[in-house]
């Protein structure tokens, strides 16, 4: 082998060598630079939020137009517009609506969603968009629940995962399964069930709807954060974008809007 031979295999494997301590830190690069969470919002250019569309006036259907509506859904649809995407609704039952953010089904849920030690171990949260207050619903002539303590040992009309059914249970009361507000009422109602823990607005808009029914308001807790929009772990830039655009929209008064247009008060603030 001449000198100039060795020498040429020298530096071919010179070479080969800075090839093979290159790649790794060129995949190592590649990894760090993910997309986030913000930005896989932005590149597809939707959020899309799920819904159960028949918790009036939070997430419905308006009955002559059939179109989705409520407070959650147009709150949510302006988030989307502030972010510069289009917001969309994927509708299914409330037990479903959590699960669909873990399969990446849906980038958050619309849907009155309060924050409880379980979901915080889970999801990030966005701060709350809407304040209100939680109800004992009973029948007309039952006078029996002064408070919330009362309902130990009743049976509660809820749907399963809410957090409004935890606090029936964590009461006392056991659960009678329902899929949603109005079923719950029939259940009611019927005798199946004794109580209806529930949100205080959307039982408020129901009377206004059904002022017949055969229910009523025995208990009203104090006014608390009621809704925020759930998100995968780890989504901190969209997170902290869907705050600054809650904190915009409350200061420019077009939270304000929409709580008047469904509730005829604020509701955005305590």
């Amino acid at each position: 082998m001449t000198t100039r031979t060795r020498h040429t295999l020298r530096l071919a494997a010179a070479a080969l060598a800075a090839i093979t301590l290159i790649a790794p830190l060129g995949a190592c690069g590649s990894s760090s630079s993910s997309t986030s969470a913000l930005q896989e919002v932005k590149n597809k250019g939707t959020l899309v939020f799920g819904t159960e569309g028949t918790y009036a006036p939070y997430s419905y259907h308006d009955s002559k137009t059939n179109k989705l509506t409520g407070y959650d859904v147009d709150v949510a649809t302006a988030v989307a517009k502030d972010l510069g995407v289009k917001a969309e609704f994927s509708e299914a039952n409330f037990d479903s609506l959590l699960a669909s953010v873990d399969s990446k089904k849906t980038d958050s849920v619309a849907n009155e969603i309060t924050v409880t030690a379980e979901r915080k171990a889970k999801y990030d949260f966005t701060e709350p968009y809407a304040y209100s207050y939680g109800v004992v619903v009973t029948r007309k002539n039952n006078n029996s629940i002064k408070s919330f303590d009362d309902i130990k040992g009743k049976k509660d009309a809820g749907q399963n995962g809410s957090n409004w059914a935890k606090v029936a249970q964590d009461k006392g009361a056991t659960l009678v399964q329902v899929n949603d507000f109005s079923q719950a009422v029939e259940t009611l109602t019927s005798g199946r069930a004794d109580v209806i823990v529930n949100d205080g607005l959307a039982v408020l808009d129901y009377l206004k709807q059904k002022p017949n029914a055969d229910i009523k308001i025995a208990v009203k807790s104090e006014k608390t954060p009621a809704a925020h929009f759930p998100l995968r772990k780890g989504s901190d830039d969209l997170t902290e974008a869907i705050n600054k655009s809650i904190a915009k929209l409350r200061k420019d008064g077009t939270l304000k809007k929409i709580s008047e247009k469904y509730f005829g008060e604020d509701i955005s603030t305590k």
